[in-house]
């Protein structure tokens, strides 16, 4: 038996349809086969393998969600700078307010960081303690970086299928319930250049406010 999520109706588990309330839940689908969206990818990356280090992870998978990371961090970051180039005296609590998000965002981010780091490293079929390597600095950041582009095997390994494989179509997001689909690479080269480009004004703005 299983309790109903909206009443707590008890209701068989083979059951779809609570009659006590008449909710009808859907039953849960795997996503690991397929190529998630960005922000589909980061949802499941943050809330539902918040800290899952069993299994693998696509080098989509683990790249879409630097990306997204990366897009909200260099915004918030951007937006301080932005305040305190326009006013630096009126903005000191908006700075603030950004800053302590920044860091917030930081410290959430670390263990889904890690998480998807060694679910990319079991997709090589490596062990995940090489995730360690990336605490050496700069040139262990860069061989973990490098080992996160490589690819991953094709087959099943001791860790489990391949995932990521199966593009995802807006009919196929109707269907799954998706909030977006695969994106292309495109978008995800566009994006990446975005980054920079706020990377570079952000350097900037903080540099012409500090003359």
């Amino acid at each position: 038996m299983k309790s109903c999520p909206y009443c707590g109706h008890a209701v068989l588990k083979t059951d779809c349809y609570c009659p006590e309330c008449g909710h009808v839940s859907r039953p849960q689908i795997s996503l690991d086969k397929y190529n998630l969206g960005l922000i589909e990818n980061f949802k499941q990356c943050l809330v539902y393998k918040y800290a899952d280090f069993d299994g693998r992870a696509s080098r989509s998978e683990y790249w879409h969600f630097l990306l997204v990371y990366q897009l909200l961090f260099v915004a918030i970051l951007f937006t301080c700078a932005f305040l305190s180039y326009i006013s630096p005296l009126s903005s000191v609590v908006g700075v603030g307010f950004g800053l302590v998000i920044l860091v917030l965002l930081s410290v959430i981010m670390v263990i889904p960081g890690v998480a998807v780091s060694v679910r990319r490293l079991h997709d090589q079929g490596r062990s995940g303690g090489l995730v360690f390597i990336g605490f050496i600095p700069v040139i262990g950041t860069i061989i973990l970086l490098i080992l996160m582009a490589l690819p991953g095997e094709s087959q099943p390994n001791r860790f489990g299928p391949p995932t990521g494989q199966v593009v995802v179509t807006k009919q196929m997001a109707r269907e799954l319930g998706l909030i977006d689909t695969t994106p292309s690479m495109g978008l995800t080269a566009g994006l990446f250049c975005a980054i920079f480009v706020l990377w570079f004004l952000v350097d900037k703005l903080l540099m012409t406010s500090a003359m």
